[in-house]
C-alpha cells in the first residue's frame, strides 16, 4: 500500500500565516516593553526654563523615580511658544514610555485659546498619567512700586493707565490668564511681557523692569521670603496654609476672584497602557508619603495623585473653565 505524499503548505497559506503573526508583533512587541520598562533612560521634557515652578516639581519627581526604578529620569528643558514646543515634541515622540512632558494648564487646557495655529490636540495627542500637584499663584509687586496691597495697587495702576508691565512665564501660562482676569475684573490698564518661563520674569522682576507678577508660589515665593520682591496677595478662594499672613486677591479688593495652577505628567498617544499605570503608580505613591508631601508643601505646592482618567476628567473641566476665562478676559488666538 502505497503512503499518502507528504502535502506541502501553499504560498497563500504561507503569506497569510506570515501576515497574522507579524500582525501580533506589535502588541507583543508593546507588552514586553512595558514589562521590563524603564530598560533605558526616560525623558522628561518640561516646557519652561529651569528654575521655575514647572521644572522644580519635575527634578523633584525625576529624582525620586530614578532613585525608585533603577534607571535616570532626565529633565530636560524645551521652551518657547507658551509650551507648545515642548509640547508639540511630546506628542509627535515614538510612544514607547521613553518620553513624558511634565504639563500645565497651558499645555492642556489654555494655549488653544491663545494661539492661532495649534500644532498638536492636547487631549487627542496626549494621554494622561497623573496629576503631581496644584498650586496657588502670588501676586508679586518689585519693590520699587510704592504698594503694600491689592487695593492700592488698583488705585495706582488706575492713576496711570499703560505705564505698568506684568511679567508671565509666556503665554498662555496661568500667570497670563489670571492677570488678564485680573484686568478685565478691576478696569487697570496693565501691559503683558512674556518670557520664556519663570526665572527670568522674575529677575527682571527684581530688577524693577517690569511691575507685577501673578505665578506660581513655588517660583516666587523664595524671592518674597528673601524681600527681592513684596508678595502682596495668593490668587486661591481661600488663604494659603503655609502663609496665613497673605490675603487672597479676593478679600483684597477683587471679589469673585480665584486662579490657580497645576501640573501634570503626560506621554505621546497610544504609549502602552502598562507603562503609564506603572509611572502613574509610583508617582502617585510617592506624592502621599510623608517625605512626599513635605517636599511638595515646601515648595508651594499641594499634592495631588489620582489615575489616568481623574487627570483626563480634571483637564477636560478645566478646558472648559478656562475657556470662559479666555473669552471673558477678551484673550485672542493670535
Amino acid at each position: 500500500m502505497s503512503s499518502a505524499p507528504f502535502s506541502r503548505p501553499s504560498r497563500r497559506s504561507l503569506i497569510v500565516g506570515a501576515a497574522a503573526t507579524l500582525g501580533t508583533l506589535p502588541l507583543l512587541s508593546r507588552k514586553a516593553r512595558a514589562d521590563v520598562w524603564p530598560a533605558r533612560p526616560v525623558k522628561m521634557v518640561v516646557p519652561f526654563a529651569a528654575g521655575g515652578t514647572t521644572d522644580v516639581l519635575a527634578r523633584l519627581v525625576a529624582a525620586k523615580l530614578s532613585e525608585e526604578m533603577g534607571q535616570q529620569f532626565i529633565v530636560e528643558n524645551k521652551t518657547g511658544a507658551g509650551g507648545n514646543i515642548a509640547a508639540d515634541y511630546v506628542a509627535k515622540s515614538d510612544p514607547d514610555g521613553y518620553t513624558f512632558i511634565v504639563g500645565t494648564p497651558g499645555t492642556h487646557a489654555i494655549n488653544k485659546y491663545v494661539f492661532k495655529n495649534m500644532t498638536y490636540d492636547p487631549i487627542n495627542d496626549i494621554a494622561p498619567v497623573i496629576v503631581i500637584a496644584r498650586v496657588p499663584n502670588l501676586f508679586s509687586v518689585t519693590n520699587t512700586l510704592p504698594v503694600k496691597s491689592v487695593a492700592e495697587f488698583i488705585a495706582l495702576a488706575k492713576s496711570k493707565p499703560g505705564e505698568f508691565f506684568y511679567a508671565t512665564p509666556g503665554l498662555g501660562s496661568t500667570a497670563h490668564v489670571a492677570t488678564e482676569l485680573f484686568k478685565s475684573m478691576t478696569g487697570v490698564d496693565i501691559v503683558h511681557v512674556p518670557y520664556k518661563g519663570s526665572a527670568p520674569a522674575l529677575t527682571d522682576l527684581i530688577a524693577g523692569r517690569v511691575h507685577l507678577t501673578i505665578d506660581n508660589l513655588p517660583a516666587s515665593q523664595p524671592f518674597a521670603e528673601a524681600g527681592s520682591i513684596r508678595a502682596i496677595a495668593v490668587s486661591t478662594a481661600t488663604r494659603w496654609p503655609l502663609l496665613p499672613e497673605i490675603p487672597t486677591i479676593a478679600e483684597a479688593g477683587v471679589p469673585g476672584y480665584e486662579a490657580a495652577s497645576w501640573f501634570t505628567v503626560a506621554a505621546p498617544a497610544k504609549t502602552p497602557k502598562e507603562i503609564i499605570v506603572k509611572l502613574n503608580a509610583s508617582i502617585d505613591k510617592y506624592i502621599k508619603t510623608a517625605d512626599g508631601i513635605a517636599r511638595m508643601r515646601k515648595l508651594g505646592a499641594e499634592p495631588a495623585g489620582g489615575s489616568p482618567e481623574d487627570m483626563q476628567a480634571y483637564v477636560l473641566s478645566e478646558t472648559e473653565k478656562w475657556g470662559k476665562v479666555a473669552k471673558f478676559a477678551g484673550i485672542k488666538p493670535e
